[in-house]
């Protein structure tokens, strides 16, 4: 995953933006600092359903929840 700099993302920084994402406030400034990527990645996971995210460090298993948040393992 390649952040909005162009810079590697670490898992950590990916939990972080998961965070913010489950926040709910999609037009503040920390959703705008959430790579395009990733938010595109997001919207579109199904319910119950399992994702690979790859970071400069390793990758990020994500899952969306019934109350469709987003919980990273």
């Amino acid at each position: 995953m390649i952040g909005n700099d162009g810079k590697p993302v670490t898992r950590d920084q990916i939990r972080a933006a998961i965070a913010t994402y489950n926040s709910g406030s999609r037009g503040s400034k920390e959703f705008a600092a959430i790579p395009r990527a990733l938010v595109t990645i997001l919207d579109n996971l199904a319910v119950g359903k399992t994702a690979y995210v790859k970071g400069g460090d390793g990758q990020l298993q994500i899952t969306r929840r019934k109350d469709k948040s987003i919980a990273a393992a």
